[in-house]
């Protein structure tokens, strides 16, 4: 005889990290796996700063953008994102047409001791941002 139970934990409950306690006044960048260089000014890791009143700017590999947001616990939602036109390389423009697609498929986000996590409805990692590493790009 087998027994199965039904688990009644929300999608919520289930990501890894804490909730956001604030995110006003907070500067990101996205996880990579290439380093800028200060000689180098293009091809910065996309970053993400909290403003406030609720608005969130900043690049998405190639163009800028800006947003609002709403956080409530674990619950974050963005609202559409208006961004600059210009074209970049190919690998820049993939990487702007994945972070679009994580500003509208984020139903959560997490914070642990590496960065933010931003998740989907089903519980699925979107993207990973570290706190921003200021240079003489910025």
């Amino acid at each position: 005889m087998a027994l199965t139970a039904c688990s009644s934990q929300s999608v919520e409950d289930k990501l890894a990290g804490e909730a956001v306690a604030k995110l006003e006044g907070t500067s990101w960048q996205l996880v990579t796996a290439q380093a800028p260089t200060d000689e180098n000014c293009e091809n910065l890791p996309p970053i993400m700063d909290f403003l406030e009143e609720n608005r969130v700017a900043g690049n998405l590999g190639c163009n800028l953008f800006n947003s609002t947001y709403k956080l409530d616990g674990k619950k974050l939602t963005f609202g559409e994102a208006a961004t600059t036109r210009k074209m970049c390389s190919p690998e820049a423009m993939q990487t702007e047409e994945r972070l679009l697609k994580v500003l509208k498929e984020t139903r959560f986000v997490t914070q642990n001791d590496k960065g933010l996590m931003f998740w989907n409805e089903k519980g699925e990692l979107l993207a990973q941002y570290e706190p921003e590493t200021l240079g003489a790009c910025r």
